[in-house]
């Protein structure tokens, strides 16, 4: 099969990658399906029905997306510690015994002979290039390393390529124990061990079919999403390489329409790179003018920030993000996704989603969207759980239970300089057997902030209280949920990490609406409810599931990519792969 060389990779994605790549297969029909993903899509569905159409049996060659990735110059050179070897002999095995089951049961090659090997090899490559961009171990990076040095259609490297499957199934094996929280999370899996248990009934059924299949079950279903992630990924790869080096643009004066800065110029250039429709008449013009101001609204809306078209500090972080960290972050995300898969509750069809680092909520029914909220989300210190659960039932006029935790470190300094604070926020104290305690029995000076607290609190429902007027209950271990709130000033802020570990929602009100709803009860019902002022339990007919997620980059419905900072600090870039 012709091999489509790097014009056209060029042409397809505006981009221009050191690659030499093929993107059609032999029975495939020429479709630019690679939108620039920073742009607001009108023809998504046309581009998904173009990917559906598509035959990805293991008999013929997957075009779209397969074939992106042929020679990658990343990562840029090894390791001191994994020079890379020119020939195939002096290749260390990593798996000798594994080797030789394979060769015992398969002893023509899996890699190279056939119509479809190179399509193989490729998917390979890629699973490489994102496992280690999200953070993998080490190996897998020098394992890329290696293929990216070698002639690869040289079939002496076939104990390379075993090597190289058999740590990704290792690898794979690994994520699959991960609970939901490490699955978001992905804190650790730089260490996973790379040990692989395989049965010889499997190894005495492996095929070369066999072998693009197990890929693509570790890849994941390749659809539209996937091939932006993918597009973004060598864009930001592609980036980094053109750059002849790394320069911050300075912090300094605030910069604004029509202000005169040798700044703007850089900040001219890295608008460019993020967005190709970033086209600006001089980029060398010293003054800030109102196309460069536009391009830089839209660039702050998709990071999460004050869309007011000045630069000051958190715009120059975004500005300053290094690219090769970008694609670490899509990586690590684009996988994040694929393995919330595992624990998505299917039967259920509406489902609220939390993405903790974007601050927003969304009520979602058969995947499409309902509302979305903006909230509040515990600090870093107190930082939101990741979990998944169900809401079992909307509490209107709810009480308000108060942590120890919170007991502790928030409230009993506040009562030891001003007793009285019990009374002025409607708190009630209880003891352990359940009496109620008066407050001025309770001498606050003498109790410590440490150590066990001899009583428990509560806040009172009605003005002032916490939770506001309804409380969102899901049974989980952390004691947290979804709740209305009495400080609703928060929401304006951009940065909306202030609780103690609860989801505070700004649209509380509708989701109450929405929920209690589908269970049967009207509007009235809840209105005279909240008249009432006394705690109500209202069960759901339908438990609807929550999941508390941990996307810190993702494409919304229109295709545009979007960024937000790791606040609990995941993924730091000291513990990502080297740039």
């Amino acid at each position: 099969m012709s091999r489509l060389l790097l014009g056209i990779f060029v042409s397809c994605f505006s981009l221009h990658v050191h690659a030499a790549v093929s993107l059609l297969g032999p029975n495939e029909q020429a479709s630019n399906v690679f939108k620039q993903a920073n742009q607001t899509h009108l023809d998504t569905d046309n581009s998904q029905s173009a990917i559906k159409g598509l035959d990805t049996s293991p008999n013929s060659e997957l075009g779209v997306g397969e074939r992106l990735l042929s020679r990658l110059s990343w990562p840029v050179q090894a390791s001191r510690e994994s020079a890379l070897v020119l020939k195939a002999e002096d290749y260390q095995v990593r798996y000798p015994d594994l080797q030789q089951s394979i060769q015992y049961f398969h002893p023509d090659s899996l890699w190279y002979g056939y119509p479809q090997a190179r399509n193989t090899r490729d998917q390979l490559q890629w699973m490489l290039l994102e496992f280690s961009l999200a953070g993998g171990p080490k190996q897998l990076s020098d394992w890329l390393a290696q293929i990216n040095a070698i002639n690869n259609d040289n079939p002496q490297w076939e104990a390379l390529y075993t090597d190289a499957f058999l740590g990704l199934m290792a690898f794979c094996q690994q994520l699959m124990r991960l609970d939901y929280a490490q699955s978001m999370a992905l804190n650790n899996i730089t260490a996973t061990p790379l040990v692989i248990l395989i049965d010889e009934p499997w190894l005495a059924h492996l095929s070369r079919a066999d072998l693009y299949q197990q890929l693509s079950s570790m890849r994941g279903e390749l659809n539209i999403e996937r091939l932006r992630y993918r597009q973004q990924i060598l864009h930001w790869l592609n980036v980094q390489q053109q750059r002849k080096q790394q320069v911050n643009i300075a912090s300094g004066p605030l910069i604004s329409l029509n202000s005169r800065d040798w700044r703007v110029p850089l900040i001219r250039q890295r608008l460019a790179e993020f967005d190709i429709a970033n086209q600006f008449a001089d980029l060398q013009l010293a003054t800030m003018d109102a196309d460069t101001v536009i391009a830089l609204k839209r660039f702050q809306t998709q990071h999460g920030l004050k869309a007011d078209g000045i630069v000051g500090s958190d715009t120059l972080y975004w500005l300053n993000f290094k690219p090769v960290n970008r694609s670490k972050m899509l990586a690590r995300n684009l996988l994040r996704k694929q393995l919330l898969e595992r624990f998505m509750l299917s039967s259920n069809q509406q489902r609220i989603m939390v993405n903790v680092p974007a601050y927003q909520m969304t009520y979602l029914d058969k995947d499409s969207e309902v509302f979305q909220s903006k909230v509040v989300v515990g600090r870093a210190s107190r930082a939101t759980p990741l979990l998944v659960s169900e809401i079992s039932s909307v509490v209107i006029n709810p009480y308000w239970n108060v942590p120890r935790t919170i007991v502790r470190k928030d409230i009993i300094p506040k009562l030891r300089r001003d007793p009285a604070y019990v009374d002025q926020q409607r708190f009630e104290l209880f003891d352990y057997q359940g009496q109620a305690v008066p407050s001025e029995q309770i001498d606050w000076t003498r109790v410590k902030d440490t150590g066990a607290f001899p009583y428990r609190m509560r806040q009172r429902p009605g003005p002032g209280n916490a939770l506001g007027a309804y409380k969102f209950h899901f049974d989980n271990q952390f004691a947290v949920y979804l709740h209305d709130t009495s400080s609703p000033e928060l929401f304006s802020e951009q940065q909306r990490a202030f609780s103690s570990g609860c989801v505070r929602v700004e649209a509380a009100d509708y989701l109450a609406e929405t929920l209690l709803k589908q269970a049967g009860y009207s509007e009235q019902y809840k209105q005279r409810l909240i008249a009432k002022g006394e705690p109500k339990w209202v069960p759901l007919k339908q438990k609807v599931p929550v999941y508390l997620v941990y996307f810190t980059s993702w494409f919304d419905g229109s295709g545009g990519l979007h960024y937000r900072k790791d606040i609990y600090n995941f993924a730091s870039v000291d513990s990502f792969l080297a740039s």
